[in-house]
Parts: structure tokens; C-alpha cells; sequence
């Protein structure tokens, strides 16, 4: 059975180089919401990138086009998704190498997963970065690891040391 977001955002916005600032903040209100904002840089890097490529994709026509982008809140993961009128799918080419750390070698280094593909509504890039637990301080669940057994470990662990001097420092603490 598949999992159903907890959480979905969208917004649409024309296809214009203010369409990478407005998605920032947008991620930025829906993370605090959503009470993930410990993910939101790499979210924004991510996100950032795909908008940047639709506008740059679609953006160019004397009418401008529409950019959907949306944000589905999962248990474990968050997935951005940005729908433009593109025809051709993304696709990772080996300049996405390049030691900028820009484009799509930016989606895939930070993203868990990520693709496109095309749609009745248009073509649709997305990414899945991963949400792991958080304490109220804003670190890392662990989970917890058993305790190794250890060999060569007594039943009874032996007594060792003075029980003289064990005996008076139990009685200078009852005389507190």
C-alpha cells in the first residue's frame, strides 16, 4: 500500500527569473509549518534548481508560462515537485559534474531520489530528500543498537577493594 502525504502544498507562479526567490520563500513558510525547517537548506538547493531550470526552460516565450510547484510531506520524506509546459524530460548529462555545484549534479548529490517525466498537465521534475526524527533540541534521532553480549563476562562480578574503608564512608554519609 502506498503512503499518503501527510502534508501538500502548491503554488502556482509565471515563469520568470522572481519565480526562484518567491519559491524560496515558499519553501521556507511551508517547512516552518510543517515543522521541518532543520531540512530547509537542502530543500531550497534542490528546489531552487528545478525552478531555475523550468524558468529557463519555459520562461523564454513572449507569453509567459505558468510554473505549479508543489510539496507533498511524507512520514520520512519530503517531495518537491515542479510542473512546467517543457515537452522533454530532465535528464542528468555528464556536465552535471562540473565542481559549481549547480543544475541537476546539485539535485542529484542532496536529493534521495529525483526524475521527470511527462504529463497530461505538462512536464514534471521532482525530488525526494529524506526527513529523518528529531529530539527537541534539533538533533538526530538515533535508534537504539542492543547492547553487544560480552564473553568472558562472571555471572557475579568479584568484590574487590577495602570494605573497611567502604564501611566508614558510609557511615561519614549517614552522619549528613
Amino acid at each position: 500500500m502506498r503512503e499518503k502525504p501527510r502534508f501538500i502544498d502548491s503554488l502556482e507562479l509565471v515563469a520568470l527569473p522572481t519565480a526562484v526567490a518567491v519559491a524560496r520563500m515558499f519553501i521556507s513558510d511551508t517547512l516552518k509549518r510543517w515543522q521541518a525547517l532543520f531540512i530547509e537548506d537542502y530543500v531550497a538547493a534542490v528546489a531552487v534548481e528545478l525552478v531555475t531550470l523550468s524558468v529557463e526552460q519555459t520562461g523564454g516565450a513572449k507569453v509567459p508560462s505558468l510554473i505549479i510547484l508543489r510539496m507533498l510531506g511524507y512520514r520520512r520524506h519530503i517531495v518537491f515537485e515542479v510542473t512546467d509546459l517543457h515537452d522533454e524530460a530532465l535528464q542528468l548529462s555528464a556536465e552535471a559534474d562540473v565542481p559549481e555545484g549547480r543544475g541537476l549534479g546539485l539535485v542529484d548529490a542532496f536529493a534521495d531520489r529525483w526524475g521527470s517525466f511527462i504529463s497530461p498537465r505538462g512536464r514534471v521534475n521532482w525530488a525526494e530528500l529524506a526527513v529523518y526524527g528529531r529530539t527537541a533540541a534539533g538533533l538526530p534521532l538515533r535508534d537504539p543498537q542492543p547492547i553487544p553480549e560480552l564473553s568472558n563476562v562472571p555471572d557475579k562480578p568479584a568484590l574487590t577493594g577495602d570494605l573497611d574503608l567502604i564501611r566508614r564512608i558510609l557511615d561519614g554519609l549517614n552522619k549528613l
